[in-house]
């Protein structure tokens, strides 16, 4: 075991100790169990299908390998928009992904080689998490469940077996935050220059991140108190150097891969407004109730406390809500999370607990996303580590045998939902690559020639079944010539252009262990459904072939 105990706090006068508190060796005793299921749950789908943003990611890096300082120089022909758009103008384009799966790319873009990079991104964030929960004060039993609930809550696993970003911002915030708490105790010239850098990267990585770095400025504050905290930044201005350099590091690297003279030929926007912000902050907030802990643990808490008034006022507007209005069980969960988000935003501040409030600025991170098109659970990832803090923070009260029952009810629940999470999720994945092999491969071998429209995991296999993209503008088929769409990627946008045509084929699915996308089922997008996981067909389960007139 890992002999580490201790108390959680981030005043300085008890974190200078932590450096002589534990050791590598401790954080890896600590951190093994998490390492040991995150490995196992992963490696049964090393050769999923890439899926949904995946072919993003993928093109990015393979534009990378081309020109290096050039990641968002290339073109999508996704079917939310009329015309193939750039991505070349976006501000922040999420190009950490694309350098990371760079390898991926050079190694002939296989499923395993992305997979095996997304779970030595999994092994950091599980070692950056151990040592944090120790460097925050917190004992050996608390570094062991807070690395494996890290890996447990949905959808950490599930997103772990995709392309997509979020498990990269993730480590990289994670990183962020712990060597930032090494260089308050410490103000080693390394860990100044390690902070700046994950702080730059994880923004590189997610924009939303970029949040971060007054997080990290937060964070180094010894004290809530004005004139306490004047006198701090005058006696210690040099300590807030690793995050200006943060800062500076991350527009360099815009800066420096930022396509400046690109026409303006970006997505159409539809991506942001006001209209969307009623449902993606009713999503967030019920993130916070489902899948996330953090309301179970208020709850305890508040009842356990003697302070059941405000659980009962949330919970008779949930009840309330969940009989009159439209989205009833998704509205009521919400009310619950804005009643516990204000209860303890309120406790902190009336107490002045620079802890608690460090971690609720650190769950607000996402916040601003409301006002974009969607908002799905993926970008409370890398808030899981405040969300666990807090957790253990409201478990304070209860005895260290039902604390452990407790964590070892949820670490077990949240894996065997991580796992329905995974392998309905293989399953999407393989039906949408099984479909464009089984409708193309057998028109090209014949000498057909075979046209795609599409998104997806559909954009990146259907070439490599042998069809050709087309677009407004671009290659048109002639009569005779066959077009593949998928129903799940708005095929309607393509078959439009095409009004004269005959069905010669399609690929249809029923899904036996549930399922993560459509049928009211949202695990990359709020806008697909509200929840994760659960049962349900839909009539887009369909890939079809069309021969045109």
């Amino acid at each position: 075991m890992c002999p580490v105990k201790g108390s959680f706090t981030l005043e300085p006068e008890n974190m200078t100790t932590d450096r002589h508190a534990f050791s590598a060796i401790a954080v890896l005793a600590c951190a093994w169990p998490a390492l040991l299921l995150a490995t196992v749950c992963l490696l049964p789908f090393l050769n999923k299908a890439f899926i949904n943003d995946d072919p993003w990611f993928l093109t990015m890096a393979q534009q990378i390998v081309k020109h290096p300082m050039h990641p968002m120089d290339f073109s999508l022909c996704w079917n939310f928009s009329v015309n193939c758009f750039s991505p070349g103008n976006a501000l922040f384009g999420q190009e950490a992904q694309g350098y990371v799966l760079v390898p991926t790319v050079l190694g002939g873009a296989h499923e395993w080689m992305a997979h095996l990079t997304q779970l030595a991104l999994v092994w950091i964030a599980v070692l950056a998490m151990t040592s944090l929960v120790f460097r925050l004060g917190w004992d050996w039993a608390h570094a062991i469940a807070g690395a494996l609930l890290l890996v447990a809550i949905a959808p950490f696993l599930p997103l772990a077996s995709t392309a997509m970003p979020d498990i990269l911002a993730t480590a990289l915030a994670l990183l962020a935050v712990e060597r930032l708490a090494a260089w308050k105790a410490e103000q080693k010239g390394s860990q100044g220059v390690a902070t700046a850098i994950a702080l730059a990267l994880a923004a590189y990585a997610r924009p939303h991140l970029v949040l971060l770095l007054p997080l990290a400025a937060f964070f180094l504050l010894d004290s809530l108190q004005p004139k306490e905290i004047g006198s701090q930044i005058r006696r210690k201005l040099w300590l807030w150097i690793p995050v200006v350099a943060g800062a500076v590091l991350l527009l360099a690297f815009i800066a420096a891969t930022h396509e400046h003279n690109r026409a303006a030929d970006s997505p159409p926007s539809v991506y942001t407004g006001i209209r969307y912000i009623r449902n993606n902050l009713r999503a967030y907030l019920m993130y916070f109730v489902f899948p996330l802990p953090l309301a179970v643990c208020w709850i305890a808490n508040r009842l356990k406390t003697g302070r059941p008034l405000i659980v009962i006022i949330f919970t008779g507007l949930a009840v309330a809500l969940f009989l009159r209005h439209e989205h009833r069980l998704v509205s009521s969960l919400a009310i619950v999370g804005l009643g516990l988000l204000a209860d303890l935003l309120f406790e902190a501040l009336r107490k002045r607990d620079h802890t608690a409030l460090f971690l609720l600025l650190w769950i607000l991170i996402p916040l601003p996303i409301v006002y974009y098109i969607h908002l799905p659970m993926k970008y409370l990832v890398p808030c899981l580590p405040a969300i666990i803090f807090l957790c253990f923070r409201l478990m304070e009260g209860f005895s260290f045998r039902v604390a452990r029952a407790a964590a070892l009810v949820l670490i077990v629940a949240s894996t065997g939902y991580s796992l329905l999470i995974l392998r309905s999720d293989a399953e999407y994945a393989e039906f949408g690559r099984d479909a464009m092999f089984r409708l193309i491969q057998p028109h090209v071998a014949a000498g057909e020639r075979v046209w795609f429209g599409a998104q997806y995991s559909a954009y990146w296999y259907a070439p490599l079944a042998g069809a050709k993209l087309t677009f407004p503008g671009g290659p048109q088929p002639k009569p005779g010539d066959l077009l593949v769409v998928g129903r799940f990627e708005l095929e309607d946008n393509s078959l439009a252009l095409f009004p004269h045509r005959t069905l010669v084929g399609e690929v249809t699915h029923k899904y036996r262990f549930g399922r993560t996308m459509g049928a009211g089922m949202g695990l990359y997008t709020n806008l697909a459904g509200d929840w994760l996981w659960g049962f349900g067909d839909s009539e887009s389960d369909r890939y079809e072939l069309w021969r045109l007139d």
